[in-house]
């Protein structure tokens, strides 16, 4: 589980990272909160990792490795630094059955299953042989999957509005939060992106669930590939092309990049520390 260790590393440091960028906005108007949160009545909970009681009171033998537990509360430490919860949320890993990553709202629960990080290693090892290469994608992509997630646990916890697809809606947050303005950010949401398009292969047109929550692979994809672009058009005139963004959906992702960016920071803001 050395991976874990790295990638979940990494992430705490990438929370870090976005404290400084939701509090640095000042050209950007933003709402007064009705109350601070800071030490106030609305910070009632911590993000904590292990199991919820609701879980443990059916399996009471369940329970984190302890390194995997040591590593996941650098990320929780980082979000209680950030935000204020009303009520607790727990942060684990587990064996699901099959690759996933989901919140529960109904034990408060985010799960990583170690399914998943067995599929993003699989799926990258389809583009590159060198294992320092695939370890930083399924790195950069359990980011994203875990900003992902964050954002289902934060419009239920916080009562946020989500106008369209939330599943839409928590892509464009782990992108935002991925993109930090440095060139390792921009490299990270590039390497998450890639794995949709990777996923998209194995997607059989006659099989494409039209009526599914989520939008289809290679247009997540393009979704995420749009907002990087957005975030510095300048300097990413490469990532135009066949393998890119058509030009066509590039005059648009600057205008897409900062109304997603401006939306999210004026959410969480009256939420943030």
């Amino acid at each position: 589980m050395q991976i874990i260790a790295r990638s979940l590393s990494l992430l705490s440091l990438v929370v870090v990272l976005c404290t400084i960028q939701l509090n640095a906005q000042p050209e950007k108007p933003t709402p007064t909160p009705a109350k601070p949160v800071g030490n106030s009545p609305l910070d009632k909970g911590d993000f904590k990792v292990g199991f919820s009681p609701r879980t443990k009171a059916k399996d009471p033998k369940k329970e984190m490795p302890k390194d995997e537990k040591e590593t996941f509360q650098e990320i929780a430490d980082a979000l209680n630094s950030l935000l204020a919860l009303p009520k607790d949320v727990y942060i684990n890993m587990d064996t699901c059955g099959e690759p996933n990553a989901f919140y529960d709202s109904n034990t408060a629960e985010i799960t990583f299953c170690y399914e998943l990080l067995d599929l993003y290693e699989a799926e990258f090892r389809t583009v590159t042989k060198k294992q320092a290469e695939i370890d930083r994608m399924v790195e950069d992509t359990l980011m994203q999957t875990l900003f992902h997630e964050l954002g289902h646990c934060l419009i239920d916890v916080l009562d946020l509005p989500a106008t369209g697809r939330e599943e839409d809606a928590v892509d464009q947050l782990a992108t935002i939060l991925i993109l930090d303005g440095s060139a390792e950010g921009q490299m990270s949401a590039i390497n998450a992106a890639l794995e949709f398009s990777i996923a998209s292969k194995g997607d059989n047109p006659r099989n494409m669930l039209f009526w599914d929550e989520h939008s289809f692979n290679k247009t997540r994809f393009y979704d995420m590939m749009c907002l990087v672009y957005g975030s510095n058009p300048a300097k990413n005139g490469g990532m135009i092309g066949p393998k890119g963004l058509p030009v066509e959906r590039a005059q648009r992702c600057q205008t897409e990049f900062k109304r997603a960016e401006r939306a999210w920071l004026r959410l969480l803001e009256p939420h943030v520390k």
